[in-house]
């Protein structure tokens, strides 16, 4: 027990060096006639990173050995990104299983919550021992969906409500696949939030639980200085020192269980009278908590996932490198003139030389999208790099079959094919994903087919017929 007593010891350090001798003391669930102090410990964006959670329970543990009434949020993001998890049935069960063990408490909706289809959602929610929030997520009575827009309850004698929202991209819905969020619609956090004012009057602390990203989070603070806080997600920002944006202390906690953000409210008379957060570094614990990792290790003994299918003759050291092997494969096994590939889908940054196994497939596109196949002019698969490069934020997509160089006006392309002329007026067939397909304005001579195969699974039997790989350096867009 002398690692738990160093680590609370270091805690009580950090919490405690800023501030004041004469801090009253602590209310023992009397109220908020003396002052009372609200602890929380927050994270987002865990995207499956199991392997962290050993640890972090161990400093979730320790810190309750300080603060027995800390609670435990996830501002979203919790799946997607390690196949261990993503590719278990049922999905994303060890996620959930996880943080149940490690006790959270709430937990706003992110964008890659909608990752699996909505029955799977669902799953997720009645396993969970803790409820997802998400006030801008409208459910139609017919969609068994039990997400809450807030909950409020009291906790050491005060009164709190914590209200949750999702980011929305420029077209309106969250950064998943279109089609899984069909029957549901959403409405900008910035229009909805102002509805739940109310809260204010009725509780003495309250919250945003935040998937919106830091700068929506600042944005908010300015139109709701109501809030007393907001524990944000989504842009994977690690905000080193918390601090008060229009009085509105907003916290993030980076990515993948890395870091965690102990926040102190101090209350008194019913209002918030002090505000504090420090970050703590999950990889500075030294201990594991042994229930967890046996847990954790049980979900990695997948014999399927640990298959070596290939081999990387050098490293993967750049996203695009990744990208062109992903887009080759697609286009080998579909039979394509030219395949693409959207550089969101592509989630790890480089891979190590050596053996490629099935869980490096399904961490490299964790999103079991079909590929699909359309019929093009070769105008129209110009006019299709356009719109995929103001899609991808002004990044050009992944491509195989072709190089190709957006004009610095963005408006114009020029296409290189290895060792052929290209025509705009030939008809090619062009390969991409299904999320593609929903998200990029397509002109073509067909209606476009599903192939019936997702892009892991071309990967898959792409690298299985090459055994060795070398993608050293290639590019392929400008």
């Amino acid at each position: 027990m002398l690692w738990v007593l160093a680590l609370v010891a270091v805690v009580l350090y950090l919490v405690l060096r800023n501030q004041p001798e004469s801090q009253p003391k602590q209310a023992e669930s009397q109220g908020t006639t003396d002052e009372t102090e609200i602890v929380i410990l927050s994270v987002n964006d865990m995207h499956a990173s199991i392997d962290q959670f050993p640890k972090f329970a161990a400093m979730v543990d320790s810190l309750r050995a300080v603060y027995p009434d800390m609670l435990l949020f996830s501002a979203g993001d919790n799946r997607t990104g390690n196949p261990v998890n993503d590719q278990y049935e049922p999905v994303n069960y060890p996620m959930i299983e996880l943080m149940n063990r490690t006790g959270f408490d709430l937990c706003t909706v992110g964008n890659h919550e909608w990752d699996a289809n909505i029955v799977n959602f669902q799953n997720d929610i009645e396993r969970a021992s803790f409820p997802f929030l998400c006030a801008n997520v409208f459910i139609p009575d017919t969609v068994n969906l039990d997400i809450k827009p807030f909950v409020a309850f009291e906790h050491q004698g005060v009164k709190m409500a914590v209200v949750g929202m999702i980011e929305l991209r420029a077209d309106g819905i969250p950064g998943a696949h279109p089609n899984n969020l069909k029957k549901v619609s959403f409405k900008r956090a910035q229009k909805v939030l102002p509805d739940y004012q109310y809260l204010r009057n009725q509780n003495d602390v309250v919250i945003l639980l935040s998937h919106c990203g830091l700068d929506d989070d600042m944005e908010l603070a300015q139109a709701n200085p109501w809030l007393d806080a907001i524990i944000g997600g989504h842009t994977h920002t690690l905000i080193e020192h918390p601090s008060e944006t229009n009085g509105v202390l907003i916290t993030q906690s980076g990515s993948h269980l890395r870091y965690a953000t102990l926040v102190k409210l101090r209350v008194k008379d019913h209002k918030v009278t002090g505000k504090e957060a420090i970050v703590l570094n999950v990889n500075n614990v030294t201990k594991e908590n042994k229930e967890i990792k046996q847990l954790v290790d049980s979900f990695n003994d997948a014999p399927a996932l640990n298959e070596a299918i290939a081999t990387a003759k050098t490293k993967f050291a750049t996203p695009e490198e990744i990208g062109c092997m992903m887009t080759d494969a697609i286009r080998a096994v579909s039979g394509a003139d030219f395949a693409f590939q959207n550089t969101g889908g592509v989630r790890v940054k480089s891979l190590k030389k050596g053996p490629i196994t099935v869980k490096d497939v399904y961490s490299i596109d964790p999103f079991n999208n079909d590929v699909v196949m359309y019929e093009m002019t070769g105008e129209q698969v110009k006019r299709f790099i356009l719109n995929s490069y103001r899609k991808n934020g002004g990044f050009p997509s992944y491509v195989s079959g072709m190089t190709y160089k957006v004009g610095d006006d963005g408006r114009s392309v020029w296409v290189d094919m290895d060792g052929a002329s290209f025509s705009t007026k030939n008809i090619y067939k062009v390969a991409f994903n299904s999320y593609m397909a929903s998200t990029v304005t397509i002109e073509s001579v067909d209606e476009g087919r599903s192939l019936f195969k997702t892009s892991e699974e071309m990967m898959i039997e792409f690298l299985r017929k090459q055994k060795v790989v070398d993608y050293q350096g290639i590019t392929r867009t400008e």
